[in-house]
């Protein structure tokens, strides 16, 4: 993904699509068109590059989603091979989530809960990953369903309590949810790296994640953020762990 992803949001009204345009100010994706309909954007000439993101906001109170499939389908045809689709879907607990889930667009966030998430989804979606961002109150399991191009369809669906990690384990995920690498971490809390790297394996195991980006975006939705900083005051360093080999890191590498 470049620095300045193309992005064109389309969305019925206009207070969705400036609320859009907002959330997405100072980051990598640069709004270059925004429609109520994807017909409007028949005359807007799209790069042929494939970074193109397209993000439709639709609300679905009433459970009604052919006007979403139809915007799916139009956007796909007007997109260049390699662009992206997310939904941005507000709905209540009625919506049909199997149906949701044939939908061809590559992400959806289902009530938006925040900026950082709404980010964190379209870096997932560019790493080929097809991302449906589910609150508990409308999915409650999390599954991986049929492969979509070269990545997996994941529901994204955070557990009801984060109790299981220790303090540090929540410092170390809060500073991932940040964006920093593990050297960094280690630095900020006085830790070898690979310290840092058994703490983030286990992290990994118990959210039930795969990568740091799910797992900030785990980080991100259960307000974990918001509850690190009282912490940072009392904790002292835990002892210190032997490391493991890259091997066994899997995925917690950096």
């Amino acid at each position: 993904m470049s620095k300045n992803t193309p992005t064109i949001i389309v969305a019925a009204g206009a207070l969705l699509r400036e609320g859009i345009v907002a959330l997405l100010q100072n980051t990598p994706y640069k709004v270059v068109a925004t429609a109520g309909r994807p017909e409007e954007l028949t005359r807007v000439r799209l790069s042929e590059r494939g970074a193109t993101l397209a993000i439709v906001g639709i609300n679905l109170r009433h459970g009604q989603l052919d006007e979403a499939a139809e915007s799916v389908r139009l956007l796909r045809s007007l997109l260049p091979h390699g662009g992206k689709i997310v939904l941005i879907v507000e709905t209540d607990p009625t919506i049909d989530v199997p149906r949701l889930l044939t939908l061809s667009s590559d992400g959806c966030i289902v009530n938006l809960g925040s900026r950082d998430s709404l980010l964190k989804t379209f870096e997932l979606v560019f790493m080929n990953e097809r991302i449906f961002a589910i609150p508990r109150s409308i999915a409650t399991t999390a599954t991986e369903s049929t492969s979509k191009g070269d990545g997996p369809t994941r529901i994204v669906n955070e557990p009801n309590s984060n109790g299981s990690l220790s303090p540090r384990e929540r410092q170390i995920l809060n500073a991932l949810a940040e964006g920093k690498s593990n050297k960094v971490i280690a630095r900020q809390y006085g830790l070898a790296e690979a310290t840092v790297k058994v703490h983030l394996k286990a992290v990994l195991r118990k959210i039930g994640k795969q990568n740091r980006t799910q797992a900030a975006i785990w980080a991100i939705e259960n307000g974990l953020t918001e509850r690190v900083s009282e912490e940072r005051r009392t904790i002292s360093d835990a002892p210190s762990l032997v490391p493991i080999s890259s091997r066994q890191l899997g995925t917690a590498r950096h």
